[in-house]
């Protein structure tokens, strides 16, 4: 593969308040791509695009990107990167953030590999050198020459130089896949398109701001303003209403008698995905579950009577569909609550620094949630060309912590 490099002097480096560490100077590499891989997305507007997280790392190798066979226009040659090993609560706070950052837009967010199915993934684990590249390199994207789309594309997001410093790891992530959609650097600290720190958590900003690193320049299809919320929009599509999770509580049955501690277990689905199904008793919380099928056990302590047991079911987006029945409970002998789980905790799967309501995503496992699907927001404009014959070229950009 021919690689021609060209960097942009950047000056002005600045010290962060987590770790005091350098912050990346403008790095690219003009990589040769096809020609159609430049084209706006044809997913706008009818399926969401799909943005895999991946956590997990793998063997990668060189070529025009596709990451539904772990080919990578970023690597040289083939390149393992091992798997992060971040905990359960640090995961949830990258994942919801990510669900946060493009909540606006038709987006699913998963951290299960698709396979075969078009997707986007972000490798968010191991470090520069697992890829050929010096140490402080923070990220990596292919970035088309004419500011288009690169269909399954896998940008990298190396989690070793960022540590525990989760939000940065989400900003990070969240620049790396937007170049993959031909957006470029901002001169706007406020926006993750930036190179710019310490002026508070960033997100998309529908302004029209400088193009730049650590100053204004030009932008790399032509004048000198983008507005990455309006980009978006074009090549993302805006997400569609949000419909409820179906929940269906399949154990105990309806009017059963239960003896004390009995299980609960219950079905969801959703048209994105369930992030979570939570099992209230008499107008109480008494567990959360992430994984299907979402089992519970009640409290040892309930009084003998009637019971009114409800699940409910979130998705994403923070919909919340409900089912209920009533058991009476005999602490005597009775009862049969049926589809018990032996395995099944008191309470679930829960995650203690989850917020409530379940409208940032995400789950709160460190095993993969599957599909989280984020809402909606606006982008538009592209352009310019600096086509060679039949070849695009397409940038790829380093990021130095």
């Amino acid at each position: 593969m021919r690689t021609i490099v060209l960097t942009l002097l950047a000056t002005g480096l600045s010290s962060v308040a987590v770790a005091d560490i350098e912050r990346p100077k403008a790095i690219y590499e003009v990589l040769d791509v096809p020609v159609e891989a430049m084209l706006p997305s044809a997913e706008a507007g009818g399926a969401p695009t799909i943005f895999y997280l991946n956590k997990n790392g793998g063997q990668f190798r060189p070529g025009n990107s596709d990451s539904r066979t772990n080919v990578s226009s970023i690597v040289d040659s083939i390149s393992t990167i091992p798997a992060w090993p971040v905990s359960a609560s640090g995961w949830s706070q990258v994942k919801s953030c990510m669900v946060t950052m493009f909540s606006r837009w038709n987006v699913t967010i998963t951290d299960v590999d698709p396979g075969n199915t078009p997707h986007y993934e972000i490798v968010i684990a191991g470090s520069p050198g697992d890829v050929g590249m010096e140490d402080g390199v923070g990220g990596v994207s292919p970035f088309s020459g004419n500011c288009g789309v690169i269909p399954n594309s896998i940008v990298y997001t190396f989690a070793e130089v960022y540590g525990t410093a989760y939000r940065d790891i989400c900003e990070t992530s969240a620049q790396e896949v937007a170049h993959s959609f031909g957006l470029d650097h901002e001169y706007l600290c406020a926006d993750p398109m930036t190179y710019l720190y310490n002026c508070g958590d960033k997100s998309f900003q529908n302004t029209a701001a400088q193009c730049g690193e650590y100053s204004a320049r030009q932008c790399q299809c032509g004048g000198s303003t983008q507005n990455s919320v309006t980009m978006l929009d074009a090549r993302l599509g805006l997400a569609g209403a949000t419909v409820p999770p179906t929940v269906t509580i399949i154990a105990p049955a309806d009017n059963a008698t239960v003896a004390p501690g009995f299980a609960v277990t219950a079905t969801a689905t959703d048209d994105g995905a369930v992030s979570r199904v939570e099992l209230w008793i008499d107008g109480a919380q008494h567990g959360s579950d992430t994984a299907s099928p979402y089992s519970f056990t009640a409290p040892g302590s309930l009084a003998d009577g009637s019971h009114d047991v409800q699940a409910r079911a979130y998705d994403s987006g923070g919909a919340m569909g409900t089912a209920s029945i009533t058991v009476t409970l005999n602490s005597g002998g009775g009862g049969g609550g049926g589809g018990d789980d032996p395995d099944a905790g008191p309470g679930g799967v829960g995650d203690p620094d989850a917020g409530p309501g379940g409208s940032a995503g995400g789950d709160d496992d460190d095993t993969g949630d599957g599909y989280v699907s984020a809402g909606c927001t606006a982008g538009g404009g592209g352009g310019g060309g600096l086509g060679l014959g039949l070849l695009a070229l397409g940038l790829r950009r380093r990021r130095r912590r």
